[in-house]
């Protein structure tokens, strides 16, 4: 790991108000249903919304609030139909395909494993087929996987939009290059690894992204 990225990253951490490190990440334990859903629906899309007719979050409590039972069943998930997702989650699309068919894909590649995963005590975040099942469908990669995994309670870092511009943002200020997700990811966790050993790591990924969030929103009413 270059040393003089991490401390670039390092750096720019140390200027995050500490209320956003108060904050603390949702996630959706023992819900595979629901943490599907915000997953997939979160790429590229307004996750907070005032309006609560508005953002991931706000439709997927909605979600759940309409159909319970596929909370932690995404058999009973994918015997809504794509349609009956779509009707409360939105028309968004991923790589041009409705998200809520990505979402349906995801469940069938789930349940068709042997053992299949079912609920949410089945998904073995480190598990290449799990993983695979997931990222085989086109639209879906690596960094929603993680986060999916994140949102059902495991370690980990979304390095989405808003993760890498902090890190490119850090990194342009000590006059160094760009990187990829994957690297930006790997200098987060070092620095969280490095200087701050007491916060969990989806924590450290949750302070960043909402101090990042903070200043695209900023930028975008300016």
């Amino acid at each position: 790991m270059d040393q003089q990225s991490v401390l670039a990253v390092t750096n720019a951490v140390k200027k995050i108000d500490e209320i956003h490190f108060a904050t603390l990440p949702d996630g959706w334990p023992d819900q595979i249903g629901i943490a599907l859903l915000d997953a997939v629906y979160s790429i590229q899309a307004d996750y907070l919304a005032k309006d609560p007719t508005k953002g991931v979050l706000n439709r997927v409590r909605a979600f759940r609030s309409a159909y319970p039972e596929a909370a932690n069943d995404l058999e009973r998930l994918c015997s809504l139909g794509e349609q009956a997702i779509r009707e409360v989650m939105g028309n968004g699309k991923s790589a041009g395909r409705y998200k809520s068919v990505c979402v349906v894909e995801a469940a069938e590649n789930f349940l068709a494993l042997d053992p299949p995963v079912q609920t949410a005590s089945h998904l073995e975040e480190l598990n290449p087929d799990h993983k695979r099942a997931y990222t085989a469908v086109k639209g879906l990669g690596w960094v929603t996987y993680e986060y999916l995994t994140m949102l059902l309670g495991q370690p980990g870092i979304k390095a989405d939009t808003m993760i890498c511009r902090f890190v490119d943002t850090a990194l342009a200020e000590a006059g160094l290059a760009p990187v990829d997700a994957h690297a930006a990811r790997r200098l987060v966790e070092a620095v969280q690894v490095a200087a701050y050993p007491n916060i969990k790591l989806h924590h450290f990924d949750h302070a960043i992204w909402l101090h990042q969030r903070t200043i695209s929103s900023r930028s975008a009413s300016e």
